[in-house]
């Protein structure tokens, strides 16, 4: 049946637009090196485990889905695809790049690889220069490169799911970074270095090990904040005696539904809350 929708597009001689969804597939049928106007290429859910050398063709290709499949390597031949714009690689084993993989990416601005295998993003992330969306959820990340750090078109990062200690002191320089989520991973620290980030408008860190804030989120200018399942409450009773480190969240969006989080002290849950006095930790319900 692919082989027929194949041919019936190298028949048409300008197709811009295959999907071959769920169709089994273990590689990519040659035939599409026949398609040479091909603009979106979708593979989503077969079992292709590598890719054909005739992907060189392929060098209008804007937009290729290769989800849900049996891929273990971000593959060489990728390399040939120099105006891809939008990749999904999510759902696949990937454990690492191959060599030149990264070479031809200098026109993506949208790479999805969440739940794969990667336990290292390599430092040619750095040729990735109009990268947008980054989204490397479910993975087995420890750290972050700081060549990450110089993609300047950023402005979404998506590490939940990861086995992370921290990030690098580089992520100052990312200023048109939007929203950052770091959910569920191994962080005790607040990453400080994210206050300087004065475009940063989400920042999910729910799930983590961190204990208390640093004084200086007041400066930053989020409109949603995630933060619950952290082990704030490590000691008790707590009791908040600088009531001029209250900070207002007027303008945040809260996963706990609070008003105000005292710096550098303590930060509530909305477990906690419901189950102590608000007055202990200066907290109001919206």
């Amino acid at each position: 049946m692919s082989e027929k929708l194949l041919l019936k597009a190298v028949r048409s001689e300008k197709a811009t637009v295959v999907v071959l969804r769920g169709k089994n597939l273990t590689t990519v049928p040659s035939l599409v090196r026949k398609l040479y106007h091909l603009r979106t290429l979708d593979l989503m859910s077969n079992k292709i485990s590598k890719l054909c050398p005739e992907f060189f063709s392929l060098t209008k290709l804007k937009k290729l889905n290769l989800g849900n499949n049996r891929l273990e390597e971000v593959p060489e031949e990728m390399m040939y695809l120099e105006n891809l714009e939008i990749l999904h690689l999510f759902g696949n084993l990937i454990k690492s790049f191959a060599p030149k993989s990264l070479d031809g990416f200098e026109n993506l601005n949208i790479l999805n690889m969440n739940h794969n295998k990667l336990e290292k993003i390599p430092p040619e992330i750095s040729r990735l220069q109009n990268l947008k969306s980054l989204s490397l959820n479910n993975n087995q990340l420890t750290d972050i490169p700081k060549e990450l750090c110089s993609l300047a078109y950023l402005s979404e990062i998506q590490l939940n799911h990861n086995q992370l200690v921290s990030i690098p002191e580089e992520f100052k320089t990312m200023k048109n970074l939007r929203k950052l989520s770091l959910a569920r991973n191994l962080m005790d620290v607040f990453p400080i270095v994210l206050c300087s980030l004065s475009n940063l408008r989400i920042l999910d860190i729910a799930g983590n090990l961190i204990q208390i804030l640093p004084r200086k989120i007041r400066r930053m200018g989020l409109k949603e904040f995630y933060c619950e399942e952290n082990p704030f409450l490590k000691r008790f009773p707590i009791f908040v005696e600088q009531m001029e480190e209250v900070l207002p969240l007027k303008n945040w969006k809260t996963s706990a539904d609070i008003k105000e989080l005292p710096l550098e002290t303590v930060m509530c849950s909305q477990t906690c809350f419901e189950n102590r006095a608000p007055h202990l930790f200066r907290l109001k319900k919206l």
